[in-house]
């Protein structure tokens, strides 16, 4: 690794000689930073666990930790407390036999009673709706009974979605949670309480939506008589009575509680709040909270981006231990006192914890694993045979820490500290050179490599490339003109999280975690652009179970009175057939899903649709659309989403009234793949660069060019191959202030798209994440490079090419994707079929597996 950075770093010195501009240093491998901008230093050994483990148990007789994982790649598996070394597991991946996707595993994990030196084991099954009966053996061999636990679906016909566990003191009864906001009934979840012995429900208590964690009392007079649930869209813990089966009172907490701990004496209950940076601690005999903990460090105290997610004990109960999602840490709290005492280090996306019934150990599931770079490109260590897709090679672990052998708190903290400073700890000293309207485009879901790699002056791999300079002319002439950045990374891994990372700075751990989930091909719906289960619900005042801790872009515009305008952002349509839409949300077609974009929203410019133009360029280049294309749309029978937003911008240029912040959602680079009747792949993404060098070419030549600054960035970059990372993209940054063909190699990311462009408008940051974001700071004081920009019009055989019935897969495409979403459960094998379209016969990079690997101290 060491002596290809070192060839790399060569090379990039010996190209940027060429450039007019110097290019600045990129980081050296010591420091090198995650794609958010933090650092990881965890201390243990790994092991492997599959996709985005989500939560940890202990077995009964503290022999063994159960990990259950949410992503991409789901296993149960089994590890030794004496070692973390990995016993036994078992697989659930295979298409389900209750629903049209994959088996699930989820959140909830319990273990019961223990009989016969053998514990039986519950664990939920997510969208299957069920919970599975598993049984552990005295030598840690996980076995599957074949019982399950079936959750009655509700009026309707909807399944269950099956998450937090927990059973009753005599192992007589189970407790699950179902995780549904339900649109027919206000959007509520509920506890269904089932009989162990029959495996039959016998009662389904009403509850706020999402309900997630459970916890029952199973000692003292209350033992059998009181749950506790949480609720992710409430902020708030439910108390039911199971025999009643009734919930009697709710405990208002900390904002997105997922995470629920009774001490022994059951005397207290832990709640992890993770949307509010703190732990609530509850007195379980009056249910009142009597202490809240906040995690944050002392200089972010205002600031979300800590993420509590899962709770351990010491044995002592003198010390607490939680998670930290977003800190990549684990917090150290004094019991005694109440008071956060200190971080430990752990890897990336911290979501569970526990301690070894000798308190020696803390294991740490890391959903995210710890590797700093993930490169799709080419093997690693630890992977043989599947597709090098963005999530399948993102390997999820648990760390095994010897609490005796580590360094002082004192010590520990200020690394943890350090790791949360952003890269290098640089204080970027940004000026705005005059700047007074920023407009931010967003793209979709491509790799650095996929565009810019055939640009030699740029870290690219040539071989990677799929749509170069014939196809994308636009954006291969404002790198080379503006500023070249080639150590750019999105935040997300994919649009799920990509779009709540480009417009809030972070994504929610509802959002991180259902996000790995949903892509995963699983049965979850897509929540995460304003909606739940498909209603609009911050349009009907009920709470976004997915919202960012930090809100969104636009509510700091609005908050701070910097004047907007949204094209395309958070749109949707809430007549789909397949869903019964909340009342006040019936018939609405293309309207904003949030109510601060109501009245800030162009109408006429389309939601997000792969059959619909961005550009002119079937105008302009005088063909023909594809048979599937939508000509026209709007009330002014707009050809395209640039002549929406030019109809508007021209009326701004007359009036002198433009908002200082404009956001344009451009996304045909998605494509539709081969669907027979589409414009093919090239075809799409060759349209959406002719939309941004028309964006380009029309605010350049006018009044407000002088003032403006322009930001494009892809959501994320899934769709393709990366030979330094799965998710270093393409980002643009055009304006009048940067020196002609500045090359820049510094790390930047999404974040810092958001950083610059809150600093240009006068706004503070959302989150800890884009307060500690380098912004891209590529300005002259003066305007340097002020001629008018003229789009470049890509070759008419390029733009107006068709998929036909013969075109690589594309009766696939017609059947894998949905031209008017964003999300695709099945991206993986889009990237196969843009792969081949654009490649022909020659296979895609080389496809791996997984190994049962333990990684650690080599």
């Amino acid at each position: 690794m060491r002596m290809q950075w070192i060839a790399a770093a060569a090379l990039i010195a010996a190209t940027a000689a060429v450039m007019a501009a110097p290019k600045t240093p990129a980081p050296t491998p010591a420091n090198l930073p995650l794609v958010t901008g933090k650092t990881l230093t965890p201390e243990g050994a790994q092991t492997n666990v599959g996709s985005f483990p989500a939560n940890l148990a202990l077995s009964p007789d503290g022999k063994y930790i159960l990990v259950t994982t949410a992503g991409m790649r789901e296993y149960l598996s089994v590890l030794r407390v004496a070692d973390g070394r990995l016993i036994s597991r078992l697989d659930f991946n295979k298409h389900s036999t209750v629903v049209d996707n994959k088996q699930a595993l989820y959140y909830g994990l319990v273990c019961g009673k223990t009989e016969n030196g053998v514990t039986t084991v519950y664990a939920s099954r997510g969208g299957e709706g069920m919970v599975s009966v598993l049984s552990l053996d005295a030598e840690g061999a996980l076995t599957d009974t074949g019982k399950t636990l079936t959750l009655t679906p509700e009026p309707g016909g909807d399944l269950a979605y099956t998450a937090g566990l927990a059973v009753s003191g005599d192992g007589a009864h189970l407790y699950a949670a179902d995780n549904s906001g339900v649109p027919k009934a206000g959007m509520r979840g509920s506890l269904r309480i089932f009989d162990t012995a029959s495996v039959r429900e016998t009662a389904n208590v009403d509850l706020p939506g999402y309900p997630y964690a459970v916890a029952a009392v199973t000692a003292g007079a209350e033992a059998g008589h009181k749950v506790y649930v949480t609720s992710e869209q409430r902020a708030n813990v439910s108390v039911v009575d199971p025999v009643a089966g009734k919930s009697v009172r709710e405990i208002a907490t900390g904002t997105q509680p997922i995470g629920l701990l009774l001490d022994k004496a059951q005397a207290r209950l832990f709640v992890a709040n993770a949307g509010g940076d703190t732990v609530s601690i509850i007195d379980t005999r009056t249910d009142k909270v009597t202490r809240t903990v906040l995690m944050r460090p002392d200089n972010m105290r205002g600031l979300p981006g800590s993420t509590p997610t899962g709770l351990a004990l010491s044995p002592d109960e003198k010390t607490l231990y939680v998670t930290l999602g977003d800190m990549n840490a684990v917090a150290v709290v004094n019991l005694p006192d109440a008071k956060l005492i200190g971080y430990l280090p752990a890897g990336w996306y911290p979501t569970g914890a526990v301690v070894s019934p000798d308190g020696q150990r803390l294991f740490i599931a890391n959903a995210k694993g710890v590797a700093a770079r993930n490169p799709n490109d080419t093997p690693s260590r630890t992977l043989t045979e599947r597709p090098q897709y963005i999530q399948n090679i993102i390997e999820g672990t648990v760390t095994t820490i010897d609490l005796a052998a580590l360094p002082t708190l004192k010590t520990l903290t200020a690394r943890v500290l350090a790791n949360n400073q952003g890269v290098l700890g640089r204080k970027p000293k940004f000026q705005n050179p005059g700047v007074k309207h920023v407009f931010y485009i967003i793209k979709e879901n491509r790799t650095y490599d996929q565009v810019l790699g055939d640009l030699p002056q740029g870290d690219g791999d040539p071989s990677l490339v799929l749509y170069g300079r014939d196809i994308t002319p636009n954006l291969h002439a404002l790198a080379e003109r503006f500023v070249l950045l080639d150590n750019f990374y999105c935040c997300a891994e994919v649009s799920g999280d990509g779009w709540n990372w480009s417009t809030g700075a972070m994504a929610s751990e509802f959002n991180a975690r259902n996000v790995a989930h949903n892509y995963g091909g699983r049965r979850r719906p897509y929540d995460f652009e304003g909606s739940n289960n498909g209603i609009a619900v911050d349009r009907l005042d009920i709470p976004d179970a997915n919202r960012p801790p930090g809100g969104y872009l636009w509510d700091l515009c609005a908050a701070h009175g910097v004047s907007f305008r949204d094209y395309g952002f958070f749109m949707d349509d809430f007549d789909v057939p397949r869903k019964t839409p909340e009342r006040g949300t019936e018939g609405l077609e293309n309207s904003p899903t949030m109510k601060t974009l109501l009245g800030k929203t162009c109408a006429e410019f389309r939601e997000f649709d792969t059959n619909y133009a961005d550009s002119d360029a079937w105008i302009d280049a005088k063909f023909a659309p594809a048979p599937r294309q939508l000509k026209t749309y709007g009330k002014y029978d707009a050809p395209s989403r640039v002549s929406a937003w030019k109809r508007e911008f021209a009326e701004y240029v007359k009036t002198g009234a433009l908002p200082r912040f404009t956001m344009l959602r451009l996304g045909r680079d998605h494509t539709a793949g081969t669907w027979d009747g589409c414009s093919t792949p090239n075809a799409m993404v060759a349209d959406n660069d002719y939309a941004v060098g028309q964006v380009v070419d029309i605010i350049s030549h006018s009044p407000y060019w002088k003032s403006s600054v322009i930001v494009v960035v892809e959501d994320d970059a899934q769709h393709g191959y990366d030979h330094v990372d799965a998710h270093r993209s393409t980002a643009y940054v055009i304006s009048p202030f940067i020196e002609k063909a500045t090359h820049d190699s510094h790390f930047y990311n999404t974040d810092s798209a958001l950083r610059t462009i809150e600093q240009l408008l006068g706004l503070p940051p959302m989150t800890q994440y884009d307060a500690i974001a380098p912004p891209i700071d590529v300005f002259q004081k003066n305007a340097v490079n002020a001629e008018p920009y003229r789009a470049v019009l890509p070759a008419r055989s390029i733009l107006a090419a068709v998929n036909t019935k013969e075109a690589y897969r594309a009766a696939d495409s017609a059947r894998l994707l949905n031209t008017l979403r964003e999300e695709s459960g099945p991206d993986e094998e889009l990237n196969d079929i843009l792969w081949r379209s654009a490649k022909g016969t020659p296979p895609p990079p080389r496809r791996y597996s997984l190994s049962l690997a333990r990684v650690g101290d080599d």
